[in-house]
């Protein structure tokens, strides 16, 4: 019989904290188990040794048995990262001296950044542990108050893998450069992982600070436990089947930065982050990062692509990051070609343009399906997408009657070029694509040509003599897409431009 443990949050949100602060956006295995070894040590059921409260014997043995068997499977609900950028100024007794005396100190903290989740959380094993590590795993969840900082109360409980489904299950081949990336890194505790965190707590309650040290200060401020990082493994856990990917970049790799990146400078940033992955990469980069092909090897309709996410977008992997570098890998990539762009991005630390302006790389790096990328609209409305910021026209208009709404549908076609058996070249080919979108249901509601300003900000290099014709666009995506899909469209989809980005309509006000 299969065993599950089941988690859920009366409030519907999630709030934690990893690394120097970042958000948490999933209840891990990890986070599991250190709440288990609170209640173990803290609870009803601790035994008291040498003046201090530790799990008693049949706990210890279950929080051991946790480390060593990872969930086979987890539950996640869908998830929105509020990024509201409200702050909580409270009293926590620090103390400031100035010039006019003595004042309390309130430090302002984020009070919204959270996570709501519309279900339960849970961790799916295939075969129940030993009858005593279940009845101590049962008590135990019983005494957890919360997961994540105090203010998310959590209910813990156990059942059956029959009571609750897994979303998503354990892959042990996966790792971060291979694989699909559909699916989820999450932390679990590798075996010696609850006595890392008893000796954490016995080093920081043992030493007395002397009179000196816990003297009043000038300037207090709060000081946060340290957390330590051994005996935790990261596991990848893939969606349970499903279809198969039509995403024109199937995976996708996020790396959150410490700085926003405008919308008028994606290009630029872009160039500056594909060049800095070819210098680590360094001789023999692949063609899907360069865009260089042998002779007579036929161009894939796509390549890498590298865009950037502004914090507040409804993408699954949100966090609250000023601004996060995406980087798109094609459906059609090589397994090695995936390997060797991967390594390269987890030593990309900062990001630098040529006058000297830079990004730091800061948090986790992860990974997601293209095809599962953005948050599903809400009941009652329809997802259409507005191009961001601006997407420029792939080639000149052909000759002949031609509109900007069909400059767009020209450039989807573009990007599924592989879907369409078309024929012609040039400007028959380029109008036999957006038919052929057209009668996928592709739609422009509105489209209109950027004409002011310095219009070379939207593409990194034209042919001489070339006329850049960037554009604003307001589209459905018909069958062509998924709701969820990641797309970009255009001649610089590849390098900042033509992120379509979801925008929700009712769906009566859409179908006009």
């Amino acid at each position: 019989m299969s065993f599950a443990i089941i988690a859920d949050l009366p409030l519907g949100v999630y709030r934690g904290h990893v690394g120097e602060g970042d958000l948490d956006v999933v209840v891990s295995p990890a986070r599991l188990h250190a709440a288990l070894v609170c209640a173990a040590a803290a609870g009803p059921r601790a035994v008291q040794e040498g003046g201090r409260l530790l799990p008693c014997a049949q706990d210890d043995a279950a929080l051991r048995w946790l480390e060593l068997h990872p969930p086979d499977g987890i539950r996640l609900p869908r998830r929105w990262v509020n990024t509201t950028a409200a702050v909580a100024f409270r009293d926590e007794g620090l103390l400031k001296k100035s010039k006019s005396g003595w004042a309390v100190k309130k430090n302002g903290k984020p009070a919204a950044v959270s996570v709501a989740a519309d279900g339960v959380f849970a961790w799916v094993w295939r075969e129940a542990p030993p009858p005593p590590v279940r009845a101590a795993l049962t008590e135990l969840c019983a005494d957890v108050s919360h997961l994540g900082m105090a203010e998310c109360p959590a209910r813990v409980w156990t059942g059956t893998g029959e009571a609750v489904q897994p979303s998503h299950v354990w892959d042990t081949e996966a790792s971060l450069f291979s694989g699909s990336g559909a699916g989820v890194d999450v932390v679990a505790p590798a075996p010696g992982r609850g006595a890392v965190l008893a000796a954490g707590h016995a080093a920081m309650v043992a030493a007395v600070p002397s009179v000196k040290a816990d003297a009043i200060k000038t300037d207090e401020q709060s000081v946060r436990a340290p957390v330590d990082g051994e005996s935790l493994q990261l596991l990848r856990y893939v969606p349970c089947g499903g279809p198969v990917s039509t995403a024109p970049w199937s995976t996708v790799w996020l790396a959150p930065l410490d700085k926003p990146v405008e919308p008028d400078e994606r290009v630029a940033w872009a160039v500056a982050v594909h060049r800095a992955l070819i210098s680590i990469i360094g001789d023999g980069a692949p063609g899907v990062v360069t865009g260089a092909y042998p002779r007579g090897v036929p161009r894939p309709a796509n390549r890498i692509a590298i865009q950037f996410l502004d914090v507040g977008m409804p993408f699954a992997c949100a966090t609250s990051a000023p601004s996060t570098v995406a980087v798109l890998l094609p459906s059609d990539a090589a397994e090695m070609d995936v390997r060797v762009i991967g390594e390269a991005l987890a030593r990309l630390r900062v990001i630098r343009l040529p006058g000297g302006e830079q990004r730091a790389v800061v948090g986790q790096i992860e990974v997601t399906a293209g095809e599962d990328f953005w948050h599903p609209p809400r009941p009652g409305l329809r997802r259409w997408w507005i191009t961001a910021p601006a997407a420029v026209a792939d080639n000149r208009p052909p000759r002949g009657a031609w509109s900007v709404a069909d400059t767009v549908a020209a450039s989807v076609g573009l990007v599924w070029r592989d879907m369409f058996p078309v024929t012609g070249r040039s400007d028959a080919r380029y109008r036999a694509l957006a038919q052929a979108v057209g009668e996928r249901g592709v739609r422009v509601s509105w489209a209109s040509l950027i004409t002011s300003g310095n219009l070379r900000r939207f593409v990194h290099k034209v042919q001489p003599g070339a006329v850049v014709q960037p554009y604003r666009a307001l589209l459905s995506l018909g069958s062509v897409a998924g709701e969820r899909t990641l797309v970009a469209i255009g001649q610089s989809r590849h390098l900042g431009g033509g992120l379509l980005t979801p925008v929700d309509l009712p769906a009566e006000e859409a179908a006009q």
